[in-house]
């Protein structure tokens, strides 16, 4: 809360108005801060990115309630060899409204998340190393939006729309008129600011992918586990996006860049691109 200046020049009218202006804006910061509240496990039940920190490590798990039973985690099996962390985990729970607790099938703790941000929680692993959890979809990521949305703003602010940031990503009509034929080949697998990850994929146009949609591989010279773990098997162009089928079934969605790569939505977890080979 801020002081009421000790100016004894100030009426007491102008003394009060600034202090309400301090209590205003106190009450303002703090629902601005607000820890984000979890009823029970049934609020966290989604789909969530796992990653130790400092590495190129990480997951997507999948956290399931019902109003009856107890809640469990499903994973992809790759997840278990890259986070070893995770190799009993099979229940979670929400031990407090800021918390999601990891649990091995007996109920034992592995990891225990408390809220690290909007949609982010951290936690410690038995070596110090740190562990981020980040929410992707469900009923929490919903809620939060719904709760941003209606967030109060400080007095005297009023929303200003601003003009949206200009997409580097080519206009529809151009990806619309693409054809499978146009995107067979070799593509490398880039990441963050262009950085070639050693990795290659294959698309092909001629084979079917058993999932639907056309063959792709992985060449087995990859070393980016978040990659590995993804295994693109099939890929098809849906709507003018590039869309990778993984071993497991799940899928990723690409746009088509201005610089001729293509970039994965940002709204489904870490960037990655596709560069053509020539």
């Amino acid at each position: 809360m801020r002081r009421v200046p000790k100016d004894r020049n100030l009426s007491p009218k102008a003394r009060c108005r600034f202090l309400g202006l301090g209590l205003a804006f106190g009450f303002w910061a703090e629902a601005a801060h607000a820890a984000v509240v979890l009823a029970n496990p049934m609020a966290a039940a989604g789909q969530w990115d796992i990653t130790l920190a400092d590495s190129n490590r990480s997951c997507r798990m999948t956290l399931r309630a019902e109003a009856a039973g107890p809640a469990a985690v499903t994973m992809p099996a790759g997840c278990r060899r890259a986070l070893p962390i995770l190799a009993n985990v099979g229940t979670f729970d929400v031990p407090r409204a800021d918390h999601i607790a990891l649990a091995d099938q007996a109920g034992k703790p592995v990891l225990d998340f408390a809220e690290d941000g909007k949609l982010s929680f951290i936690a410690n692993g038995p070596e110090g190393e740190t562990y981020h959890l980040v929410a992707i979809s469900g009923s929490f990521v919903q809620s939060e939006r719904v709760a941003q949305a209606a967030s109060p703003k400080p007095p005297g602010f009023q929303t200003v729309e601003t003009k949206p940031a200009e997409s580097s990503a080519m206009p529809s009509r151009v990806t619309a008129a693409m054809k499978p034929g146009d995107l067979a080949g070799r593509y490398a697998v880039l990441r963050g600011e262009n950085k070639d990850t050693g990795c290659m994929i294959t698309l092909d146009d001629k084979a079917r992918a058993a999932k639907g949609g056309f063959k792709a591989t992985l060449a087995p010279a990859c070393r980016d586990q978040g990659i590995v773990i993804f295994d693109p098997m099939g890929w098809q162009l849906a709507g003018g996006r590039l869309v990778l089928t993984a071993r497991k079934g799940h899928t990723t969605h690409l746009d088509l860049q201005q610089d001729s790569t293509w970039a994965k939505d940002p709204k489904e977890g870490k960037g990655l691109s596709l560069k053509k080979l020539q």
